[in-house]
């Protein structure tokens, strides 16, 4: 592809071909209630049809976007070993044996706060939120139904929970990500973002002890639905500590900054040989549950249907919507389009809020047409980062509101790749999880916070040369 055949769009051209990605979207979706990855894929030919007064066939795309989708391989990799992971676990007792526990020790007014917290910690020692909704998640998720709690608030939880630790944790690969792009050190990104994280995981524990407590009083539990749920869990797995080593397994090698892919398959080996060895499973039926997912029914139907699933193949839809939205990425990240339209307004902010805001517009916008989280910082940083610095603020400012607005928004984009995965691995409705995923937006409005207020804005001291 000749780059000196291409046209560069204007700021009105740039405008009609986003606001035409975003109604094929619309239309797609909510009109003819199409799938996420059908409606993606075919808007390759709608970008395809859009560059052409550009100069860009169909085929200079076709290699923009399989480039792009190249650099999502190991997401997908971690994405195959997480859901073969969720299944085998089962098969293990690995999950039923947190589920029995937890009904047995967690009250229904604090469990919601009681998984934000947990999940927090599990990922902010491992530095995976996938991870730690892969497998801690999905116990909690088990241990809130038997509660009584709504599928919803349980997710919301977790997922707040999860994003607090990979946010902060420097083993993340977000956190790392962010502190590169803006040319930082990692340990001085996680320590500036303390003033937006940790005020939005208080405030969300605060919303989750309200929703508990309010839960308990109007709904009610009931002891011998738990009691229920914790016989026939006890009647058809060996619950104990011998279980939960698969889980021990995982969390030490993160610990040891092993690779995620390694770490989770390594578990799911050792889950296998507990799975056949201690809870006497055929050793064909937990193969083909790492693959296809668990599947086995129980007298208990409530208990079929809590535990049937996962397996490599609940990925598939998740994957195909990474590569359908990787490759649109690349596309609009080639032509420019994003850059274009924030450019020209970002030189005209003056005051340190409006720097904020703009630069949370141009995330959410960016997280919104390609699902990339990543392709988000990139825009920030290249439209806005020189800003900052001409006023005097470092930085760990532009990195921290990336992981603020871009890393978790994409929790909020019902087609981006992370939503999919939450639908996908703990069975949960976008609809359903969305007003309850509280952290995802305390987190920007502390920052806006910051930006109104001057609280937590870095600066360069007198006589501090501008990096």
């Amino acid at each position: 592809m000749d780059a000196t055949t291409k046209k560069v769009p204007s700021v009105g051209y740039a405008a009609l071909m986003m606001i035409s990605f975003a109604a094929f979207l619309i239309i797609g979706l909510l009109v003819f209630g199409a799938p996420l990855q059908t409606v993606v894929f075919l808007a390759w030919l709608l970008m395809n049809a859009l560059s052409l007064p550009l100069g860009y066939t169909y085929r200079d795309l076709e290699k923009i976007g399989l480039d792009a989708v190249r650099g999502s391989l190991p997401p997908v990799v971690i994405m195959l070993g997480v859901g073969a992971l969720i299944s085998v676990y089962i098969a293990a007792g690995t999950v039923p044996t947190i589920i029995f526990y937890g009904l047995k020790i967690i009250n229904v007014k604090f469990f919601l706060v009681t998984a934000l917290l947990l999940c927090a910690i599990v990922s902010l020692f491992t530095g995976t939120s996938w991870g730690t909704m892969g497998t801690v998640g999905i116990a909690l998720l088990g241990v809130g139904t038997g509660l009584g709690i709504p599928v919803g608030m349980t997710a919301g939880a977790i997922i707040s929970g999860s994003w607090f630790g990979d946010k902060l944790s420097p083993l993340s690969d977000t956190t790392n990500f962010a502190a590169a792009v803006m040319g930082i050190d990692v340990v001085k990104h996680a320590t500036h973002m303390c003033y937006t994280t940790i005020p939005a995981l208080v405030a969300s524990a605060v919303v989750f002890l309200f929703l508990g407590n309010s839960v308990a009083q109007t709904q009610g539990v009931s002891l011998e639905g738990i009691e229920e749920i914790s016989t026939a869990l006890q009647a058809n797995f060996k619950v104990g500590l011998i279980p939960l080593i698969p889980m021990a397994v995982v969390i030490i090698m993160l610990l040891m900054q092993r690779a995620p892919a390694q770490s989770i398959l390594i578990g799911v080996v050792t889950a296998i040989f507990i799975a056949v060895l201690y809870q006497g499973e055929d050793a064909g039926f937990v193969l083909k549950a790492f693959y296809s997912g668990y599947n086995k029914t129980f007298d208990q139907p409530f208990l079929t249907t809590l535990l049937n699933r996962g397996g490599m193949t609940c990925m598939n839809p998740t994957i195909q919507a990474l590569i359908f939205t990787t490759g649109i990425g690349g596309m609009i990240r080639e032509m420019g389009l994003v850059k274009i339209l924030f450019t020209t307004i970002a030189g005209k902010i003056k005051s340190t809020l409006g720097l904020v805001a703009t630069s949370m517009c141009i995330s959410y916008a960016s997280v919104a047409a390609t699902g990339s989280h990543m392709f988000a910082a990139i825009m920030v940083q290249s439209t806005m980062l020189d800003l900052f610095k001409a006023k005097g603020l470092k930085p760990e400012n532009v990195s921290r509101i990336c992981e603020d607005c871009g890393t978790i928004g994409v929790t909020l984009i019902p087609y981006g790749v992370t939503a999919t995965f939450i639908i996908s691995t703990l069975g949960v409705s976008f609809a359903e999880y969305v007003p309850y995923a509280v952290f995802c937006f305390f987190c920007p409005l502390m920052s806006l916070i910051c930006g109104a207020t001057g609280f937590g804005m870095a600066r360069y001291k007198e006589g501090e040369a501008v990096e």
